[in-house]
């Protein structure tokens, strides 16, 4: 069924490049393409469990928050999880967001102590399950069943910097900037290819089951994007009186300041960081131009712009204005 092709990068893991090779992938996503052309970054170890996640048995309640890392997938699962539990805020302050909602091909991706694959299959209903892979490696009952689908969307120029800043934190790739971006633009980065990740979902974004949002977006108006996502979960509307102190809850500030949100000394004891790591770093849109040269940022527009014109489509058309 998949067809890897093996990579020479600054990864400290040996990468692939997979491709979905057997054609029957389009048969289940409601997106018509050839998907035997697209492909996605991962270290060589998630093929040994690539089978078992195509075969994850979901739930008629399921809801997976999908995105490319450093998108606010965090910030979103926050909020979609409270969105599910009746706004049990006395929960969210005192239980780890990870283990309320798990991070399924995590354990695949980077050795870990704890089978997260298992913890998805053990959890309670209703599972709300983090994932960052491509629509054609999600598990194939998410695409035949209708489960619902959170995306998050960020602009491409602050997720280079964010994930340079992550996985050289948690020593997954070492180098410099430079580096990154060049690698990140060949798709030889973790996850990538990026832009076939966000088009594939844009263009789907009519589909019943799929939310889609951008991390943008949630900043200028996260009230708008609360009211809109408690139609798509079918749950309640949040009164104003609520409304205050979720958008509190879910303000940057107090989310990087909780242990249970912001898991950066539980992400250091589990795996090897740097000194410096910080799973939360700035949440401010456009940050980038304090890192990126200005000849980086030409050449991702120019990268950006060129995968986006044979599908008719702007940056701007995805992100509006930035």
């Amino acid at each position: 069924m998949y067809e890897t092709e093996p990579l020479q990068t600054q990864a400290t893991l040996p990468m692939v490049r997979i491709r979905c090779m057997d054609g029957a992938v389009g048969k289940w996503l409601p997106l018509q393409q050839n998907w035997s052309s697209r492909s996605c970054t991962l270290p060589e170890r998630y093929m040994k469990n690539a089978q078992r996640i195509h075969a994850f048995e979901t739930r008629d309640s399921d809801v997976f928050v999908v995105t490319f890392m450093k998108c606010g997938t965090t910030w979103m699962q926050e909020l979609a999880w409270l969105l599910l539990n009746q706004l049990n805020f006395t929960a969210a302050k005192s239980s780890y967001l990870t283990e309320r909602s798990s991070f399924l091909e995590f354990s695949a991706t980077i050795p870990l102590s704890v089978d997260t694959i298992t913890a998805c299959e053990e959890m309670v209903s209703p599972r709300l399950i983090k994932s960052h892979l491509p629509a054609q490696l999600l598990p194939q009952q998410v695409w035949q069943q209708g489960r619902k689908i959170i995306y998050v969307a960020r602009n491409p120029k602050d997720v280079v910097v964010s994930s340079y800043h992550f996985l050289n934190g948690i020593k997954m790739w070492k180098g410099d900037l430079d580096t990154f971006v060049n690698e990140f633009m060949k798709d030889e980065i973790l996850y990538t290819s990026f832009w076939s990740h966000i088009v594939d979902f844009w263009r789907m974004r009519n589909e019943p089951n799929i939310f889609f949002v951008t991390y943008e977006e949630m900043k200028r108006d996260l009230r708008a994007v609360v009211k809109r996502l408690c139609k798509f979960l079918s749950v309640d509307d949040v009164k104003d009186n609520q409304m205050e102190q979720l958008l509190q809850h879910l303000s940057f500030d107090n989310m990087k300041g909780s242990k249970y949100s912001n898991v950066t000394d539980l992400i250091k004891k589990r795996l090897n960081t740097t000194e410096d790591f910080e799973f939360m770093r700035r949440g401010v849109v456009g940050s980038y131009n304090d890192e990126l040269s200005a000849l980086q940022r030409q050449k991702l527009d120019k990268w950006t712009s060129d995968f986006l014109k044979a599908y008719d489509i702007r940056e701007s058309d995805i992100f509006g204005d930035l």
